[in-house]
C-alpha cells in the first residue's frame, strides 16, 4: 500500500472547497468507467475523506475521488483514497459497503474577455 507523506493535512488546509464534489446517482460504492474498469491509481492508505477530496481538487487531472472506510477490530478504521484521473470518465458505481465515489464538478469557464468588457469603450 502507498502512504502519503505528512504533508496531506497541510494540503487539506490550504485547498479551499471552490470545486464541490457530488455523489453519482444510484447506490454508494466504488467508481467505475463505462467498461467497468476502475480508472484510478493505487490506493492511498490512511487518508480521510476530506484529505482525499483535497488531493483530488489539487490535481488538475483528477475527475473523481473514491474513499473507503473499513471498520476493523478494536474500533480501528482503515481508510483508503483512490483518485480517478483523466482521461477516465466515471459512469456508474459498483455497490460496495463503506465506499463513496464523488465526482469533481468542472470549474465554470470565465466569461470571454469581449463579454467582460462589453460596456467598455475600445482602447
Amino acid at each position: 500500500p502507498h502512504r502519503i507523506p505528512h504533508i496531506v493535512p497541510l494540503i487539506a488546509l490550504l485547498v479551499k472547497q471552490r470545486m464541490p464534489f457530488e455523489p453519482l446517482r444510484g447506490p454508494a460504492g466504488a467508481c467505475r468507467t463505462a467498461s467497468g474498469a476502475r480508472g484510478g491509481g493505487p490506493a492511498l492508505w490512511g487518508i480521510s475523506l476530506s484529505e482525499c477530496k483535497a488531493l483530488c481538487e489539487a490535481s488538475g487531472a483528477c475527475v473523481a475521488a473514491q474513499h473507503a472506510s473499513t471498520p476493523k477490530k478494536r474500533g480501528r478504521v482503515d481508510m483508503a483514497c483512490e483518485l480517478i484521473l483523466a482521461p477516465a470518465r466515471v459512469s456508474h458505481t459498483l455497490p460496495l459497503a463503506n465506499t463513496v465515489c464523488l465526482l469533481k464538478r468542472a470549474e465554470p469557464s470565465p466569461p470571454a474577455l469581449s463579454q467582460q468588457r462589453a460596456d467598455s469603450p475600445p482602447p
